[in-house]
C-alpha cells in the first residue's frame, strides 16, 4: 500500500485510544487464530473492533462506544438488529430444540414463501452458507449438462470455494484483455485444471461476454452472474444477452442473489425482468442465522430426486447433497419471521433511504471539492475514490482502496461503523442517515491533508 503519511497516524492514534479493549482483544485473538481471525473480510489494520451487542441500527462494542450500523453483517440484517419479530421467532423454536435430525414444517414454509417471490423457480434446497448454495447449483448445472466449465465475471465473489475463487481481484496488469480476461487464482491451493475450466467474463460488456460464451457454448455448464456486483448494477442488456446467449445453448444461468434478494421482494432478477435456471440466495433469508439455498426450474430438478424404492439402498440420486445443519430449525423460524415483516412498503423505504445517503454523499464530496464515484441500487451503497466513472472490476480496481480503508477508519472514530457492502437496512432512520452523513463531513475534513499527499489528482476540478 502506498505510504500514507502523518495524517494517517493521526487516525490510528485517536483509533487505539476509542478502542483499547478491541486491541487486547486482537492481542488474545492471535495467540489462537491465525491472524486473529476466521473471517478474513472482518480483519483490518490496525486491529478489528470486537462487538458486544446490537439493536436496531446501533452497535456496541466492547469498550462502550456506539456506532450506526452501514454494515449489518455485510447486508444481513435487513431488519436491523435484534428485530422483536426474528428474536420471538427463534425462541419459540428454541422451546423445541436446536435441531431434531428430521425434517421440519418450517422447512416446508420457508420454501413455499420463496418460491412465491422467485417466479421463475418450482423448486429449492437449503444449505448452512451462501457458499455451499453456489457449491451445489453449480454441480446440480454439471450434472444437467454433462459439461465442466463454468463462467463468471472478473471481480465476482461467489463464496470461499476454488472453483469460483478465481479472479475476485486479480492485479489487471496480469489479467488479459479486458474484453477476454484470463483466470487468475485469488489465492494458493487451487489446482490448476480448476482455473482451466473457469472462464473469466468482463462484466457489463454483453457484446464481449455473448462472443465468449458462444465460443465455448460446447463446454460450458453454467454461467453465474451478480446482477449487482460490488455494489455495480449490472446494465439490463448485460443481463438480457447472457440470458439470450445461454438459452440458445441450453446452458442453466445461475443469478447469485445472495445479496440482491434484498432489493424487491423477488430480489433483482424481479427488477431486472430477466429470470435465471438457478438462483443462489443466503444473508437475508436467514434472518441473521447461517443460512444459504438455491432455487431452481423443474426441468433441472432430477438428478436431485431420490427414486421412491421399498429400502433406501435401492434408492440413489445421481448428485448425493447432505448436511447436518441444512435446513436448520432456528434459520428456518427467523427467515420466516423475517419475510413475514418485509412487505411492499419497506422495500420502497428501503430504497428512499438509499438514495438518500447515496445522494447525500454525492453532495459531500461536492461541497469538499472532491471526485470519487458513488455507486449502487436499492438500499446499497459504495464510494470509490476515483475520478473515472465505474462499470466493471477494472473500471472499480482504479479506486484508490487505501482512502476507502481510512474513511472507514475515520467514521469508526465519528460514530458510524462502514466496512465492505455497506448498505441501509429497515431500522435505519431519516436521523440516523443525518447523523452518519453529519459524520462523513467531519470524516472528509479529516481526510483531506491525506488526500492531498495520496491523490491530490481526486482535488482537481474539471
Amino acid at each position: 500500500m502506498k505510504w500514507m503519511g502523518d495524517p494517517y497516524r493521526e487516525l490510528l492514534e485517536e483509533y487505539r485510544r476509542q478502542n483499547p479493549g478491541s486491541w487486547e482483544a486482537y492481542q488474545r485473538a492471535k495467540r489462537y487464530l491465525p491472524s486473529g481471525c476466521t473471517r478474513n473480510v472482518l480483519f483490518y489494520p490496525p486491529f478489528p473492533i470486537y462487538m458486544a451487542r446490537g439493536e436496531g441500527s446501533r452497535i456496541w462494542d466492547i469498550d462502550g462506544n456506539m456506532r450506526i450500523d452501514l454494515n449489518f453483517n455485510n447486508t444481513t440484517l435487513i431488519l436491523g438488529h435484534n428485530h422483536p419479530a426474528v428474536v420471538e421467532a427463534i425462541r419459540r423454536q428454541l422451546e423445541c430444540g436446536t435441531v431434531l435430525g428430521a425434517p421440519t414444517e418450517l422447512e416446508v414454509e420457508l420454501a413455499e414463501e420463496l418460491l412465491r417471490r422467485l417466479q421463475g423457480a418450482d423448486k429449492i434446497r437449503f444449505t448452512p452458507s451462501g457458499t455451499e448454495a453456489v457449491m451445489q447449483a453449480v454441480r446440480l448445472a454439471r450434472s444437467h449438462t454433462g459439461r465442466e466449465k463454468i463462467a463468471k465475471c472478473e471481480g465476482a465473489y461467489h463464496g470461499s470455494w476454488e472453483s469460483v475463487d478465481i479472479s475476485i481481484a486479480p492485479p489487471p496488469m496480469e489479467a488479459g484483455l479486458r474484453s477476454a480476461p484470463k483466470g487468475i487464482p485469488q489465492g494458493e491451493g487451487i489446482p490448476r485444471c480448476v482455473v482451466e475450466n473457469t472462464l473469466i467474463l468482463p462484466f457489463n460488456d454483453a457484446e464481449a461476454a455473448e462472443t465468449l460464451i458462444r465460443k465455448n457454448r460446447d463446454e460450458l455448464a453454467a454461467v453465474i452472474v451478480d446482477p449487482v456486483q460490488r455494489d455495480i448494477p449490472a446494465k439490463p442488456e448485460f443481463l438480457k444477452a447472457l440470458r439470450e446467449a445461454t438459452e440458445d445453448y441450453d446452458i442453466p444461468l445461475i443469478f447469485d442473489e445472495v445479496i440482491t434478494f434484498r432489493l424487491s421482494p423477488g430480489g433483482a432478477q424481479r427488477l431486472y425482468g430477466v429470470e435465471p435456471d438457478i438462483t443462489t440466495l443466503g444473508k437475508i433469508i436467514g434472518g441473521g442465522l447461517p443460512i444459504g439455498a438455491y432455487a431452481f426450474k423443474e426441468s433441472l430438478s432430477k438428478p436431485l430426486e431420490i427414486p421412491e424404492a421399498p429400502f433406501p439402498e435401492m434408492g440413489h440420486p445421481r448428485i448425493g447433497f447432505s448436511g447436518t445443519f441444512n435446513a436448520h430449525p432456528l434459520s428456518m423460524a427467523a427467515g420466516i419471521a423475517t419475510l413475514r415483516e418485509l412487505r411492499p412498503g419497506v422495500y420502497e423505504r428501503l430504497d428512499r433511504i438509499g438514495e438518500a445517503i447515496r445522494g447525500g454523499i454525492r453532495d459531500l464530496l461536492d461541497e469538499a471539492g472532491i471526485t470519487a464515484q458513488v455507486v449502487g441500487m436499492g438500499s446499497l451503497f459504495q464510494i470509490i475514490w476515483t475520478r473515472e466513472p465505474v462499470w466493471d472490476y477494472r473500471s472499480a480496481a482504479a479506486g484508490d482502496a487505501g482512502l476507502a480503508h481510512c474513511f472507514s477508519i475515520a467514521l469508526m472514530n465519528r460514530g458510524v461503523y462502514l466496512r465492505a457492502h455497506p448498505n441501509v437496512s429497515a431500522a435505519t432512520s431519516e436521523d440516523d442517515v443525518k447523523a452518519a452523513l453529519d459524520a462523513m463531513r467531519a470524516a472528509l475534513s479529516d481526510l483531506r491533508p491525506l488526500i492531498e499527499l495520496r491523490a491530490p489528482h481526486l482535488l482537481e476540478r474539471g
